[in-house]
């Protein structure tokens, strides 16, 4: 018998229909053999493997990966002495073949039996085969298949030990955070059967019991239906607007004034209530008592609860109906006052939405004996200050991190409405706080502190708060400005090392405070009337200045703010990012300061109203013809001038706000819509994707100057396929180089930036293996995308290139999945050489140096014109990345 001539055969005649009946027939000649195949000098053997390994590249080029691993399978029968290289490349092939059709079941029953018998070098093959996967889809945006990729990684590992995601994630996090994603998109749809079947799937992963739907209702709705008690302790009432001034003339302030009516303030009781502690959310039957969540302004708030990291259970708001998890084997409590919730431990959180209930908590129509129910992971400074507060020697209760099933719990509302975080596209909610709430706190403080001898009498210190035990909102360069500060007769002190009274003497004997605007400022509650606080911060003008104005005030003190010059990293929210301050500056202020309190004479300027506010006035001879119409859309004059600044994300209306395509429709006559029938739909899709991921001050200092430009863009669908192909021009021939060059690959970089200018997205197809060997030759040796991957992609994936993704995305879909693998290869590519130079040089540089870039190609997609010639010049150029640190300069 000559198995061979029969594999060959057998081999000659497979295709993709019948390939799995003649592997079958393969498998059934191996096994009639007259006597084994075995051996490794048996020269048959090693025909025959080379026979299926030809056979297996040819099923993979067919994308049959599910042959490919029955290949791999038969190969490693008749190897048995290399039988693990071959079981491991059919795991791999078989895992990619499943995840790839969606067929996860089948997948899940692979991982067990690996789990049961697999090798550990299967293993560990498996779980690289599924986190390649899992980050494919992310990037690609598939949250569904990235979820199960990462699902199933978990469950083959047997947990997160020793594994995470490419960007740094445990699993079980990673997992949680795209269902939390998920499920938000399902609640505005009413879908809350969906998502709760959704998150059955893989709580398990991240540890979560079941979710079950509640009605949000507010504690005083909730007592007029009849299931709590509800005592009013102070009506609404009006409060005066704080006193904001700047050492600078500011511009025009980003967030959203608060509101200067104050909330009611009561004490409320609930029967039978679960709570869960380092949380808000308080659950009464089949109702959630959240006043925050129940607020007519619910549409606009991003709720923290079950998101934030310390939070012990999950929980998804929609707008009148919630999610939360079910609690499972509560702590049980009989009675407790509520001092526990979201933000808890943060000093500046806890004095501000916390402290102020202990005056519900002291009213005489609460009962006394009733413990107040804490975090257990509060500082102890925490503590000290419940106890300065409670006048009724109340029990403290810690509560571990579980639920807690309460037979009575009271509660009291936040002094002003406060939310943690606003949705995308809305203004930072700049809270107000009332002085009629504080200053009985303040002065209840102060008389505990001169009972214990606390207070020095002293009126003339000067302090300088240190904010270099923290990493978020850090002052850069403090020791520079301390250097500064002590010739002037400053002392520099550490609130955190510092017990909470001895924080509160500190302040109250001071004249004179600089400090960051951070949480110890809280302590400037109880600085004496007359006392000045010079509050240091980053340029960022979407911040709660008023909210620090209006503490402050409360006990006559006064704040002057100084911005100093922000230092972006990627992936810090803008109210945290680190920052310098000019030094002299910080000497003049101090001197400002000095003399307001000598003279009379306020330091600083107010913030600008609205009428106050620089005008942008437009050519009024901008006038382009509207397309579809043919009549001219005018830029109007009048309407530009008001248009000051722009936000990111789409608004309800003008007076909410305008995004940059708002804008656009705005000046120009529209309907407020963000998708304006005057703007090119290429140049808009760019400008919405960049304009929302600029800070504001570049937003404002790069797209507002280009609003009354986009009037009258929109063109033939000829017109818009040039500007698509600019755009793509620009990722392979402008956008790519610059990483290349700063990872030292000039070669590539140079044939990638000397490739002829595109005319057509279609002309991508002359480009598509220069651009799957400038991905691959990218990701050789790379060895650190895995460990730097956020601030890689935050790089090398800014808004700039996530502009140019939007804008050529559909064309590159539309001209078929290999055009669309090369625009996926030029991502990659530019993603892998900004890990290559991760540490080596800065990425800074190179990512402005593309954003000036950007700028000049949307100005010259702009200029094009149905006039002119139907293609592009032969040498016409891309706007270059200027050379900055190495972005474009060769060695």
């Amino acid at each position: 018998m000559r198995p061979a001539e029969t594999f060959i055969d057998l081999i000659r005649t497979i295709n993709r229909d019948n390939a799995s009946d003649v592997l079958h027939r393969l498998r059934a000649c191996v096994a009639a053999e007259d006597r084994p195949l075995e051996g490794h000098a048996d020269a048959r053997v090693t025909r025959l493997r080379r026979h299926l390994e030809t056979l297996a590249f040819r099923f993979e080029g067919d994308d049959q990966l599910g042959a490919v691993a029955d290949t791999y399978d038969l190969i490693a029968s008749i190897v048995p002495e290399d039988r693990e290289r071959w079981a491991v490349a059919a795991v791999s092939a078989r895992l990619r073949d499943l995840c790839e059709h969606g067929r996860y079941a089948e997948a899940t029953a692979v991982i067990l039996d690996l789990r049961a018998g697999g090798s550990p070098a299967a293993i560990r093959e498996g779980l690289a085969t599924l986190l390649r996967l899992g980050w494919v889809a992310e990037c690609g945006q598939e949250p569904e298949s990235c979820v199960q990729c990462y699902r199933l990684a978990y469950e083959l590992n047997g947990g997160d030990e020793g594994v995470t995601t490419e960007d740094g994630f445990a699993l079980s996090t990673k997992v949680r955070n795209l269902r939390r994603l998920q499920i938000d998109e399902l609640l505005p749809d009413g879908r809350y059967a969906d998502a709760i079947a959704l998150h059955e799937t893989t709580r398990h992963v991240y540890r979560s019991g079941p979710l079950r739907a509640y009605d949000i209702v507010t504690a005083e709705a909730l007592a007029a239906g009849g299931d709590g008690a509800y005592t009013e302790l102070r009506p609404r009432r009006r409060i005066a607007p704080p006193d904001l001034r700047f050492f600078e003339p500011p511009p025009a302030l980003l967030s959203e004034p608060g509101e200067l009516d104050m909330p009611a303030q009561y004490l409320a009781f609930l029967d039978r209530a679960q709570a869960f502690p380092r949380s808000n959310v308080v659950i009464a039957g089949d109702k959630l008592v959240y006043d925050l969540a129940a607020h007519p302004r619910r549409p606009d708030i991003l709720l923290q609860d079950g998101i934030n990291p310390d939070q012990i259970m999950m929980a998804a708001f929609g707008e009148t109906r919630a999610l939360v998890e079910v609690p499972e084997d509560p702590h049980r409590v009989e009675a407790g006052l509520m001092m526990f919730g979201l933000q808890s431990r943060n000093y500046g959180h806890w004095f501000c939405e916390f402290v102020p209930r202990m005056l519900c908590y002291n009213d005489a129509r609460c009962p006394d004996g009733i413990p107040l129910c804490i975090d257990d992971h509060m500082p102890a400074s925490h503590e000290q200050i419940l106890r300065l507060l409670d006048t009724r020697d109340r029990p403290v209760i810690k509560l571990p991190p579980r639920p807690v099933a309460f037979d009575r719990l009271g509660i009291a509302p936040p002094p002003a409405f406060f939310p943690f975080e606003m949705k995308p596209g809305r203004p930072v909610y700049d809270a107000i706080w009332p002085a009629d709430i504080f200053a009985p706190v303040r002065e209840q403080i102060l008389e505990r502190a001169r009972e214990q001898g606390v207070l020095s009498g002293r009126t003339d210190r000067r302090l300088f708060i240190s904010r270099k035990a923290f990493s978020q909102r850090a002052l850069v360069n403090e020791a520079e400005i301390a250097e500064q500060l002590s010739s002037l007769g400053f002392e520099m002190i550490y609130p955190e090392t510092m017990s909470f009274l001895e924080q509160v003497e500190a302040f109250h004997s001071a004249a004179l405070v600089v400090g960051s605007s951070s949480s110890a400022l809280s302590n400037a509650l109880f600085c004496r009337p007359g006392c000045r606080i010079l509050g240091l911060i980053h340029e960022e003008l979407a911040f709660n200045f008023r909210g620090y104005a209006s503490y402050i005030e409360v006990g006559g003190a006064r704040i002057l703010f100084l911005r100093g010059r922000t230092l972006h990293r990627p992936g810090v929210h803008a109210f945290h990012v680190s920052y310098t301050v000019d030094p002299a500056k910080v000497v003049a202020a101090v001197a400002a300061l000095e003399n307001e309190v000598a003279a009379g004479v306020p330091a600083g300027f107010p913030v600008p109203t609205a009428d106050d506010r620089p005008i942008r006035l437009p050519d009024r001879d901008a006038v382009r013809p509207h397309p579809s119409t043919g009549t001219p859309a005018r830029v109007d004059p009048d309407r530009l001038a008001r248009v000051r600044t722009l936000a990111a994300g789409p608004h309800a209306d003008a007076a909410s706000g305008l995004c940059a395509l708002e804008a656009v429709a705005y000046v120009a006559g529209e309907p407020h819509s963000d998708q304006p029938t005057c703007a090119s739909p290429s140049l808009s899709a760019f400008i919405r994707t960049w304009s929302d991921r600029l800070p504001q001050d570049a937003r404002d200092a790069l797209i507002l100057p280009l609003v009354p430009r986009f009037v009258g863009t929109r063109g033939s669908e000829t017109l818009e396929r040039r500007r698509v192909a600019l755009a793509a021009d620009w990722l392979v021939r402008t956008h790519l180089p610059a990483w290349f060059r700063l990872a030292k690959l000039n070669v590539e970089g140079d044939a990638l930036a000397g490739l002829p200018a595109l005319a057509d997205i279609a002309d991508l197809a002359a480009w598509c293996d220069h651009l799957e060997r400038a991905r691959k030759r990218a990701s050789v040796a790379n060895l650190t995308l895995r460990q730097t991957g956020a601030a890689v992609r935050a790089a090398a994936w800014d808004g700039a290139h996530q502009a140019a993704w939007a804008t050529v995305r559909d064309q590159l879909e539309a001209a078929g999945p290999r055009i669309l693998a090369a625009g996926w290869d030029a991502a990659y590519a530019a993603a892998y050489a900004a890990a290559r130079a991760h540490g080596k040089a800065s990425l800074e540089p190179t990512r402005h140096a593309l954003e000036q870039s950007a700028l000049a190609l949307v100005e010259q997609m702009i200029e094009v014109r149905e006039a002119d010639p139907d293609q592009l010049p032969d040498g016409a150029q891309p706007p270059a990345a200027a050379s900055q640190n190495g972005a474009a300069d060769r060695p």
